[in-house]
């Protein structure tokens, strides 16, 4: 609850720097701590509006559903905890204005984090992992981000319960910006995922990204040369079920 005031009060101080017409909305994911009735009374302004659910959804599927509610020719979208810097929207909105295409988007960046050595082990294996999607995504991208709004509001079609936004986003962005920012310290230096809600999230968005398809591909190919004709059948399966999910996952959101 306490991180809502100054949360809000600056996204609205950073919105007003971006543009004249904006709104802004917050997702409250069926909190029981009080946020519900302070958000409330906050939203009494015009253009804050309380997104409240009726069930707790977790990260990805909350953001979507604020996807879903959104109006605007832009959307940008942050976390709640601060840690991600309300001060750089306007530098966001500022690189997506820049050109009228409908396939872009522009990345918060973080340089510099202060993580656990599990963090930080967790994090390279993943960028690894990543570095094999069928699309381009910045390193380090995560839901900081400024999107159109039209593929904001396609984004919530994506299945997927628990996800990184990021790779949803570059899949369809012919072009993509990047906006860099020294990460923050969590308001209150509490996780709300954890490391095994993160791993969870990790698997499934190197699925969607299409990093586990390759992967497959690329087993199935050494066993064939190993003459493990059986596994390498298998294999070759999965990559075959993980590429018409990513192609559908494709279509979803360029439709």
């Amino acid at each position: 609850v306490a991180v809502l005031d100054e949360l809000i009060g600056r996204c609205v101080t950073a919105a007003a720097m971006a543009t004249e017409q904006w709104e802004l909305i917050v997702v409250d994911d069926c909190s029981s701590d009080g946020s519900a009735e302070r958000l409330s009374a906050l939203s009494a302004k015009a253009e804050v509006q309380h997104l409240r659910l009726l069930e707790n959804v977790g990260q990805f599927r909350a953001t979507c559903a604020g996807l879903r509610a959104s109006r605007g020719r832009v959307v940008v979208v942050l976390d709640g905890d601060l840690q991600d810097p309300p001060e750089r929207i306007p530098e966001l909105y500022q690189q997506l204005k820049r050109t009228e295409s409908d396939r872009a988007a522009a990345f918060a960046i973080k340089t510099r984090r202060s993580d656990s050595m599990l963090f930080r082990i967790g994090r390279w294996l993943y960028g690894l992992l990543s570095s094999f999607a069928a699309w381009r995504i910045p390193p380090g991208a995560g839901a900081y981000c400024a999107m159109p709004g039209s593929l904001a509001r396609r984004i919530p079609r994506v299945p997927s319960r628990q996800a990184n936004l990021a790779p949803f986003v570059a899949a369809v962005s012919e072009r993509i910006f990047v906006v860099p920012y020294e990460k923050q310290s969590r308001y209150d230096e509490q996780s709300r995922v954890g490391f095994p809600g993160l791993v969870v999230e990790a698997l499934s968005t190197l699925q969607y990204s299409g990093s586990l398809e390759r992967l497959a591909w690329a087993w199935s190919a050494g066993l064939a040369v190993s003459q493990l004709w059986g596994g390498a059948l298998i294999i070759a399966g999965l990559g075959l079920g993980l590429r018409r999910r990513r192609v559908a996952l494709e279509g979803l959101l360029r439709g």
